[in-house]
């Protein structure tokens, strides 16, 4: 497949590990990308675990969590380069393991999920959008099994997730296969019990991402390697499951998989999702203003474990983060088709977990 004729300026992505600081080039990653898709290491922040990172949409801050049995988040700034100058600012993440990290539209607060003890919590921010070390930090734990039991009764939260208009957070739960909604003012109060959306058993939700008319959400199940379209109400931040559509293109293959990651193209006509075990990246065409989804196709995604994927902001590229094989993989994306070719040569970077594009 040819890829578009137009061609992304470039810009620079933060990749995540798994790995710990002392292993050989391990850290948070900064990687510079060209309109080709060819990526190039300028620099490599020693921290450990730091397996998921966000963008402050209203400064140049990236948060990251550091997945370790007491959380962290740090806060660097990313107009003097991704790690900043001096020390990052840092504070606890109020629970353990935490795998996911979101901004709230209005750069307040942090959002932090934590798949060790099912703990979602609620970190502020200082007047600079650094965590703020001397705020009280929210915890909420969810309900269910202690997080050491079985996978299927005991709280696992994996994604916090503000709705569009920053009123609501979403945090699915893989392990009791839940997604909670939480009431948000940043102005007047914490985090409140809003409603919970019980899923079919062994789903294990995972991620969500809103379609853009904020009408639709569409969310990942890990363990059923499937998809939840959901009808999203912001006026009353209801959300209500009604379709599920396969992320395998053989459903009945005999490998194991777990579905990991999912992103929806800025126009919201195209969904991708990564199936780790088949090792490929699946392309969705989303029709009906959003209503409908249907599997088109799936791409090896060049490396193996696929656990994040991510659209440059123009969306004509997109990377892929292969922890196993220690791999960055690139793709062109024809915006018109959605369809996606390789690009570039792999870059090697220590069990990367995340990938997020970020303005130079």
């Amino acid at each position: 497949m040819n890829h578009p004729s137009t061609t992304s300026p470039g810009g620079l992505l933060v990749i995540g590990s798994a790995a710990p600081a002392d292993v050989s080039g391990a850290g948070l990653c900064t990687v510079g990308y060209d309109g080709t898709g060819a990526m190039s290491l300028l620099r490599t922040l020693p921290l450990d675990h730091p397996s998921y990172a966000a963008v402050d949409p209203t400064r140049a801050i990236v948060h990251t969590v550091l997945e370790q049995a007491v959380g962290r988040v740090v806060s660097l700034r990313t107009d003097s380069g991704a790690e900043g100058e001096g020390p990052p600012a840092a504070a606890a993440s109020g629970g353990a393991g935490p795998c996911h990290i979101a901004v709230h539209p209005s750069g307040s607060h942090v959002f932090v999920a934590h798949y060790g003890d099912g703990v979602l919590s609620a970190v502020p921010t200082g007047a600079d959008g650094t965590v703020a070390t001397a705020e009280p930090v929210q915890t909420i734990r969810h309900p269910g099994r202690e997080a050491s039991g079985d996978l299927l009764t005991s709280p696992h939260a994996h994604m916090a997730a503000p709705s569009p208009d920053g009123r609501f957070l979403l945090c699915t739960d893989l392990g009791t296969d839940r997604v909670y909604v939480y009431a948000f003012d940043p102005d007047s109060g914490p985090l409140s019990a809003h409603r919970t959306v019980q899923l079919p058993p062994g789903r294990g939700p995972r991620h969500l991402v809103f379609h853009p008319s904020a009408r639709y959400a569409y969310v990942l199940n890990e363990l059923s390697s499937t998809l939840t379209v959901c009808t999203w109400d912001a006026l009353s931040g209801h959300l209500e499951p009604f379709a599920e559509v396969e992320t395998r293109q053989d459903p009945g293959a005999p490998n194991a998989n777990s579905a990991a990651a999912v992103r929806l193209s800025g126009d919201g006509g195209f969904l991708y999702t990564t199936n780790r075990g088949d090792d490929a990246i699946s392309v969705h065409a989303v029709r009906d203003d959003g209503a409908s989804v249907e599997l088109l196709t799936a791409v090896p995604c060049g490396g193996t474990w696929p656990r994040d994927i991510a659209l440059t902001p123009d969306g004509l590229l997109v990377f892929c983060a292969n922890q196993r094989s220690d791999t960055v993989t690139a793709f062109h994306r024809d915006p018109s088709t959605g369809r996606l070719s390789p690009a570039g040569e792999p870059l090697v970077v220590t069990e990367p977990t995340s990938v997020l594009p970020i303005a130079r």
